[in-house]
């Protein structure tokens, strides 16, 4: 088979085969008429039935791309999104305009540590902190080796922790972005792309904010005088949330932001005190 056949059957199989030949896709079209060998041909048939059974494409190639910069993914942890990139744009312009002199940069369940070494790679300033806790051991050895692969890893401390459960230093003046577990089991079970990814990084209980929840009980136990929140959550679920937010900080000031497609996805909290 040679390249222009292959590249007739759609999107996903660009990138597979770019990802079998070793070569980006700008190669492939500028070598149309080169033929596979036995061994890449199978390959690739090899991916192309795994991505029909609705494998991740990310998980096939093992990377993903996230926010210009290239991370390593496993089945043990959750696919970097586009709409989480916002996070870490929010982030930076909070950072950037000095706002409440943030001095704590904190990802909470980290995953494969796409956010925070993203942020980590495009903040120079040497006295911010960066921290990155999830419960996962797995997920965290991935996030590790991310954050080496971009030379970032003396700059973030890596925490295996429930959220904040294991936390030993104050997180006043701090900036807490998360893309906690969102999704409801209808929602996942309609979704067969996500079958494959981790469950216990999608399904966060009957109405998706399972975790939030246990966050903002977490919260309680710390002085959170001048911090931020940036937490991603699904467009449904913003009256909730926002409900869930004036409840746990009654003082604090909540703003919701669009996605790229123009649905909620961003809830933004800027908190002086625990009540």
């Amino acid at each position: 088979m040679a390249i222009h056949e292959a590249l007739q059957q759609g999107p996903d199989a660009e990138v597979i085969l770019a990802h079998v030949l070793k070569n980006d896709r700008a190669w492939l079209f500028a070598n149309p008429d080169f033929e596979l060998s036995r061994l890449q041909l199978t390959t690739y048939n090899l991916l192309l039935a795994r991505r029909a059974k609705h494998w991740p494409v990310a998980y096939l190639t093992g990377h993903k791309e996230f926010y210009g910069l290239e991370f390593r993914v496993t089945p043990d942890v959750l696919i970097p999104r586009p709409e989480t990139e916002m996070l870490v744009e929010l982030a930076r312009e909070r950072i950037e305009n000095r706002e409440l002199r943030i001095k704590k940069i904190i990802d909470l369940g980290t995953g494969g540590g796409a956010i925070i070494i993203s942020l980590a790679k495009s903040l120079r300033n040497s006295k911010l902190k960066f921290s990155a806790t999830d419960i996962s051991p797995k997920a965290l050895q991935n996030a590790k080796q991310n954050a080496r692969r971009h030379g970032v890893e003396k700059r973030i401390k890596f925490i295996k922790s429930d959220l904040l459960r294991n936390l030993k230093f104050d997180i006043r003046n701090s900036l807490l972005v998360s893309n906690l577990p969102y999704l409801t089991p209808a929602q996942v079970k309609a979704n067969p792309d996500l079958k494959h990814e981790p469950r216990s990084a999608l399904v966060a209980g009957p109405d998706g904010l399972k975790y939030y929840r246990k966050l903002f009980e977490q919260l309680s136990k710390f002085y959170i005088q001048n911090s931020i929140f940036l937490l991603e959550h699904d467009p449904s679920q913003k009256n909730k949330l926002a409900a869930l937010v004036k409840k746990s900080l009654p003082n604090s000031r909540t703003k919701f932001h669009r996605d790229f497609s123009g649905r909620w996805r961003i809830c933004e909290i800027y908190s002086n005190r625990v009540q």
